[in-house]
């Protein structure tokens, strides 16, 4: 234990440490901010005058709006959906969803019914046209979550990449978990969440430029050396290294995190996060959970992906006799799979072998969970978060026996 003190002291007094946790901090909150940025409204004053509005005021007048709309989405709910949109789009001859609309009506009939038509739409659609609102028969909707279930299929079946019988039976084993009916409630965007997914990326690469140089900087000031001839410094002294380190990381990571969802949900408002996940994205999203079930599984998965990365950076360290070379290596390792996604554009094992898989860009955890992802293995099928999640975990105790390895070998060696 004394040892480990002394470890965790020897990381917090050191400058490095304390400029990456301030700037983890720093980012996590600012991100949360930057999120509500792209809240806009326009509505029109009493002189007729379109007045736009930004920020945290966009989303409090939107809020109010669409207050009434909140509540389960029931069939009929979205049948009254239907014969709103039907009515005003007869009143004023013009599509309420459409540009041209007047923007009273909009904020008062049309923007609490949004999302209620856009799930219509979205199961009703086909990959050659989308559904024609106004000529929908309101009868239609009596099977609508039987309708979602079969837009699940017909989806997967007209995707070349998704069309396996085995890939679309785990699907649909999947679905059937989810509730009915969903819920939706006004007020957390996509861009939310994407800002989340930004700040573990960020804490991800903080954390591999925190541990990256620490056995490449004793091995090149000596200090190993003199380390190596004390009682505990060996074997104990690896293993203490990486606790403390993994301490130092899951802390700065919690606070960070746990910092950007508090900004961000006092912002959107907790009681948005009621919200289904299929209400916010698809209607056939495979994850059984609400926005703060959601919020809780990205936030866990990020951690685990910062241990590992964490590992991994400190195994390359206890390789490596030059910092630059550890830090380089460790960073260029965690941004690979957001170059990897962007080059062959989709999920693949080689993908899921890093570290890193579940952050990025457009590869990260929050997507695999929304979009349809999926792997084969002869001819069974993985959903992807669940690949993730399982190589995560077993790439930990792997980098954690390299380096111990790794460290052994360079101790031979001297």
């Amino acid at each position: 234990m004394r040892l480990y003190k002394m470890e965790l002291q020897r990381i917090l007094k050191s400058s490095r440490a304390k400029a990456i946790i301030i700037l983890a901090i720093a980012l996590s909150v600012l991100f949360a901010l930057l999120a509500n940025e792209f809240n806009d409204a326009n509505y029109l004053g009493d002189n007729g005058e379109i007045i736009p509005l930004h920020g945290t005021t966009a989303l409090r007048f939107m809020k109010d709006a669409s207050a009434e709309g909140n509540g389960e989405v029931t069939v009929e709910r979205l049948k009254d959906a239907l014969h709103t949109y039907q009515s005003l789009y007869e009143e004023h001859g013009t599509d309420p969803l459409g540009s041209g609309y007047p923007l009273d009506s909009f904020w008062r009939d049309v923007h609490p019914i949004r999302p209620l038509l856009r799930m219509i739409t979205q199961t009703y659609s086909t990959s050659e046209e989308t559904v024609d609102l106004h000529a929908l028969p309101m009868d239609a909707l009596d099977s609508f979550y039987e309708d979602v279930d079969n837009k699940l299929t017909a989806v997967m079946k007209s995707d070349q990449e998704l069309r396996y019988p085995a890939m679309i039976r785990l699907a649909q084993r999947i679905f059937h978990n989810v509730k009915t009916p969903f819920y939706v409630s006004h007020g957390y965007t996509r861009d939310a969440f994407d800002y989340i997914e930004f700040t573990i990326l960020f804490l991800v690469i903080l954390s591999a430029a925190l541990a990256a140089p620490v056995f490449s900087e004793r091995y090149s000031s000596g200090e190993d050396s003199v380390l190596r001839c004390t009682l505990f410094g060996r074997n104990k002294l690896v293993r203490t290294t990486i606790l403390a380190q993994l301490t130092v990381v899951s802390v700065m990571y919690f606070i960070g995190i746990g910092l950007h969802l508090v900004v961000s949900d006092m912002l959107f408002g907790v009681d948005t996060l009621k919200e289904s996940v299929q209400t916010l994205y698809t209607v056939y999203s495979l994850p059984d959970m609400n926005l703060l079930h959601l919020q809780m599984t990205l936030a866990l998965a990020g951690w685990l992906c910062c241990m590992t990365v964490t590992v991994m950076a400190l195994c390359i360290s206890a390789g490596a006799t030059e910092t630059s070379t550890s830090m380089v290596l460790s960073l260029v390792i965690v941004m690979m799979p957001t170059l990897l996604y962007a080059i062959s554009g989709g999920a693949s094992w080689l993908l899921a072998l890093f570290p890193s898989a579940s952050v990025g860009l457009s590869n990260n955890m929050l997507m695999s969970l929304v979009d349809l992802r999926f792997l084969m293995l002869g001819d069974k099928a993985f959903w992807y978060p669940m690949v993730l999640v399982f190589t995560i975990i077993g790439e930990f105790f792997l980098f954690w026996l390299m380096t111990h390895m790794l460290y052994a070998r360079h101790q031979v060696a001297k």
